[in-house]
């Protein structure tokens, strides 16, 4: 395969492809007989996108729910109308939204209860996910549904209809088939992603051999429990076991004691930890846990969203990395004004601090609590909202390198030279034009293995 006049690194070149590899780069090669031939026309040749942090049969199961929350949604008169609307498509069935944020700020008070969805939505059962992934809100008919399939429901889970870090138990209840994840995959290759890290906590041994036969062509990585390391011998150049990812919260978080055990643990799986951290609490725990248990290059912390300076310089003490998501600043803005004290704004969601002290960094879309569409990141971290900014912003370059790292080394930076996977994004626009703009990315074809796997 024959790609004529790409535009690499600013540079228009011909790139010849064989099997899945990339074996000559020069300014004007002759095709070969019978050679395909592709003309770019100076569009942009990438190495494929990675998202580094996505939650696949979530993402998936969104394509196919309600958008509760902005900016679809501002208010709660626009909520009760979209749910009518949706229930006039499916009658009777399952209504599922997600994304939803209280309108008026994020205190329980504010957020919606079984009684709002009874008195507002339509007659069927409906289950409403919070933005963070963590509140699942039911109305009548649906915490009858839940009864039914076998979910034990207390007092207060009756009185509310709230169910709080019960994902998993609400998935398997209701859920009788495996996710379709085709319609996704598809849409991840239409924007250039050639491979993902699944970062679901409760992955295990059956959830990593159902994505290795579901998710092709895509290249996986997945963390989730200790017990992952069962499934080494079924690790493929495609598919492949990645961190023990660690998920607590401020009103749970364990000991320092117990959790350098669990790093400890994952180290000596050779694997290391993907800690979630939104909180400043969250953070600093895991911060003592890493460096009690003694530090891996290969730890890193998931989101970062709250990072003070002295935080910042203990992970750069640690030399651990961070997976982060630019979308979420811009995405989330209103909610941070209304929610965040003014004087936090500077340490929101960095990005220049991390790259500027070199802890390796990297992005992910945190899907389906954030759009899958990496360019929106990547517009997303060049221009920050100027209240968020104070030097966070990064170039066009760096922000593209957010998303082509290694997946399992974030250090190493894929480039495009003779002798690498095939692994590639040939986009409609040359690279300034890109950059300049890269909401209105245009992906022309998506290769895995030197096999073109998306065309527009």
């Amino acid at each position: 395969m024959l790609f004529k006049k790409v535009d690499l690194e600013n540079r228009v070149q011909d790139i010849r492809i064989r099997g899945k590899r990339i074996t000559d780069i020069a300014l004007d090669l002759i095709a070969e007989e019978g050679e395909e031939v592709i003309y770019a026309n100076g569009g942009a040749l990438l190495p494929g996108l990675h998202d580094h942090h996505i939650h696949i049969n979530a993402t998936a199961a969104s394509l196919n729910s309600l958008s509760c929350g902005p900016p679809e949604v501002s208010s709660e008169q626009e909520l009760a109308d979209a749910l009518h609307k949706s229930a006039t498509h499916q009658p009777q069935q399952w209504l599922r939204g997600v994304g939803y944020y209280p309108f008026k700020g994020n205190e329980e008070s504010n957020i919606i209860d079984r009684d709002w969805l009874d008195k507002n939505g339509p007659d069927c059962p409906i289950r409403i996910q919070h933005r963070s992934g963590r509140l699942w809100v039911f109305n009548t008919k649906g915490l009858d549904a839940l009864g039914k399939a076998g979910v034990s429901l207390d007092a207060n889970i009756l009185d509310k209809g709230h169910i709080y870090d019960a994902d998993a138990s609400v998935h398997e209840a209701l859920m009788s088939d495996p996710q379709n994840l085709s319609d996704l995959i598809n849409l991840l290759l239409s924007y250039g992603i050639t491979g993902v890290t699944e970062v679901t906590p409760r992955n295990a041994t059956e959830d990593f051999l159902n994505y290795q036969k579901h998710c092709a062509p895509l290249r996986m990585t997945i963390m989730g429990r200790p017990s992952l390391c069962d499934a080494t011998d079924k690790s493929t150049d495609r598919v492949s076991i990645g961190h023990v990812k660690l998920h607590y919260h401020d009103h749970d978080l364990p000991s320092l004691e117990t959790l350098t055990q669990e790093i400890q643990e994952a180290h000596a799986q050779g694997r290391g930890v993907a800690s979630h951290c939104v909180t400043h609490a969250e953070l600093m725990l895991t911060l003592a846990a890493i460096e009690a248990a003694g530090p891996s290059k290969k730890d890193r912390i998931e989101h970062a969203a709250i990072v003070t300076q002295d935080a910042l310089d203990w992970i750069k003490q640690l030399n651990i990395g961070v997976v982060t998501q630019p979308n979420f600043i811009v995405a989330r803005e209103h909610a941070y004004r209304q929610d965040i004290d003014k004087d936090m704004h500077p340490n929101l969601w960095r990005l220049g601090s991390f790259q500027k002290k070199e802890i390796p960094l990297a992005a992910g879309s945190d899907a389906p609590f954030g759009s899958f569409n990496p360019w929106l990141a990547i517009h997303a971290a060049i221009h920050r909202p100027v209240i968020f900014d104070d030097g966070e912003a990064l170039s066009p370059e760096k922000a593209l390198e957010l998303y082509t790292t290694e997946a399992t080394d974030m250090r190493i930076q894929r480039i495009i030279k003779i002798g690498s996977v095939a692994d590639l994004c040939l986009m409609h626009q040359s690279r300034n034009a890109l950059f300049k703009n890269p909401i209105k990315a245009k992906v022309h074809m998506t290769l895995i293995d030197g096999k073109i796997v998306y065309k527009s």
